[in-house]
């Protein structure tokens, strides 16, 4: 089945959707998310992959800031080509990010590669299965895909609550979310 057109709906109805979160709420849940984050199951030493906020996406700079202050690597993706997996450079506060494709910002070649083992990914709608709906390039479907051949990363969806809904159509590429985080709960996926 082709869910093509399915998805390209469900994608204009999340962007309007999310667009339509109160800035102030939008804060307060970014806020929560640091809090509850402590709830996951995470791996030793872990090194997360999180993501810098485009347009409405849910703010998790706060929790990255959180993250590197507790000592823990953080690190941002890359886009190096079209059809390739992510690469991730470490991130610092103070860190330059350049503009990147598609609106993203990444640090430059001057910050170190790294593998991360903890991915928080950005979506537009996500269900409690663990199915995400992302923007349709396929970069994290990749890139998870390609991690889960030799490694067990921990993938976890960042995300309002409001972005639920019942079922996200999948494809044989969708890699689906260990935990979705929201700011009013941690829901298991696979």
């Amino acid at each position: 089945m082709d869910y093509t057109f399915l998805k390209r709906q469900l994608r204009t109805a999340a962007v309007h959707k999310r667009a339509a979160i109160a800035l102030d709420h939008a804060l307060w849940c970014a806020q929560e998310i640091v809090t509850r984050f402590s709830d996951l199951p995470l791996p030793e030493n872990p090194v997360f992959s999180a993501y810098w906020p485009m347009k409405t996406e849910l703010d998790i700079r706060p929790l990255m800031f959180s993250l590197f202050n507790r000592g823990l690597t953080v690190s941002l993706p890359v886009v190096s080509d079209k059809n390739a997996p992510l690469l991730f450079r470490r991130w610092e506060p103070d860190a330059e990010l350049v503009a990147g494709p598609y609106g993203t910002e990444q640090p430059d070649e001057k910050y170190e590669t790294v593998l991360p083992n903890v991915l928080l990914l950005p979506l537009l709608a996500f269900d409690r299965q663990g199915g995400r709906l992302g923007y349709g390039g396929g970069f994290y479907d990749r890139t998870v895909a390609k991690l889960r051949q030799t490694e067990n990363p921990v993938v976890i969806g960042a995300a309002f609550s409001d972005q639920e809904i019942e079922r996200v159509p999948l494809e044989e590429t969708d890699e689906k979310l260990n935990f979705i985080l929201t700011e009013t709960e941690i829901i298991k996926g696979i």
